[in-house]
């Protein structure tokens, strides 16, 4: 479950990278009372030995819920330094081996401080990070009794400079099924996310998945009704007419009515438009901070526990300066006491 987001905004200049800083922690439930018992002829429930009742499910009755946040969360990290200078932003699993992923990201980049040959491509940096945290996903899930449709990420959006590259590139990086994606290369500019970000989609493209796929389906129904209809109707008359001439349906003729196609909506048309390309880097800075807020306002004022939010962070990577946090404060104390004199 992909309880966080993840921005990665690409101008022809720099990348700009954003994220949240809660992690949380889900459970795997059932409700017994909407699964059905299973009983005796009589209609009572039916008791094993010990007493107990049972019951049958599917793995689809299986409920993901939130027990825990907490906010503090180092979720983007430098993976390869100058003159390579690329980094990741991780959403979905918090943790693998009881250990954070910014701990294995600095362990990667380490391995890759004195590494010959060198990597020098960001798609390069990618499939080393990819093989990298794939041995420890595995190694993670090697005794679980966790079912595979289950088992979480991690997933990143990694990205950066080649050391010969005059643009930036962004990949994402899916761990679970060892798939790599180019995002933005090449030259090419633009937006994108990770997580939970159905807040930043629907600004950016004028919706979200599941309200594009619903609406989709409403009008593909109601289409099939209106063919159902049409169709009843077509033949009523046929055979009315029919019926006043004293005729008979010629063999062969088919009075069926076409099945409707699915109609394509112009969505593009809602879309946002913004010239990344040519965005400052300021202004880069400004709306990956924008879109990231949106979601953890979102979070916050929603029903249900927050899973995204906490402190903004944000960073950028350029061809001369590599990677760049902004303004991260040192840690602090400031739970000194109750004051009271005691």
């Amino acid at each position: 479950m992909p309880m966080t987001v993840n921005i990665g905004l690409v101008t022809n200049e720099a990348l700009v990278l954003g994220c949240d800083s809660i992690a949380s922690v889900i459970s795997h439930y059932i409700n017994p009372f909407q699964m059905e018992l299973q009983k005796t002829r009589g209609g009572k429930p039916k008791l094993d030995k010990d007493g107990k009742l049972t019951l049958k499910f599917s793995l689809s009755d299986v409920e993901e819920i939130v027990t825990d946040a907490w906010g503090g969360v180092t979720k983007m990290f430098e993976i390869h330094r100058m003159p390579t200078p690329v980094v990741a932003v991780t959403a979905g699993l918090a943790k693998l081996r009881d250990r954070p992923i910014s701990g294995f990201a600095e362990e990667f980049c380490e391995t890759c401080k004195d590494r010959e040959p060198a990597l020098v491509t960001v798609k390069q940096v990618a499939d080393e990070f990819l093989s990298f945290m794939k041995g420890h996903y595995d190694g993670h899930y090697a005794k679980s009794p966790l079912p595979a449709q289950f088992r979480e990420g991690p997933e990143f959006l990694v990205g950066g400079f080649g050391k010969d590259d005059n643009f930036p590139s962004l990949f994402r990086v899916i761990v679970k099924e060892s798939k790599i994606r180019p995002e933005f290369v090449n030259g090419k500019s633009g937006v994108s996310w990770n997580g939970q970000a159905d807040a930043v989609e629907r600004f950016i493209r004028g919706y979200d998945g599941p309200l594009r796929h619903d609406i989709e389906e409403r009008v593909l129904e109601e289409l099939q009704k209106y063919h159902s209809t049409m169709t009843a109707r077509s033949a009523e008359i046929i055979n009315h007419v029919l019926k006043e001439l004293k005729a008979k349906m010629p063999n062969g003729v088919d009075i069926n009515l076409s099945a409707p196609s699915k109609i394509a909506l112009p969505w593009s048309n809602y879309r946002t438009s913004i010239a990344y390309g040519n965005l400052p880097l300021q202004e880069a800075v400004n709306s990956v901070s924008f879109l990231v807020n949106l979601q953890s306002g979102k979070a916050r004022f929603a029903r249900g526990v927050a899973t995204v939010g906490g402190r903004v962070h944000i960073g950028y990577v350029t061809k001369s300066k590599g990677f760049q946090l902004l303004n991260e404060p040192e840690l602090v104390h400031r739970y000194t006491g109750f004051g009271d004199g005691f």
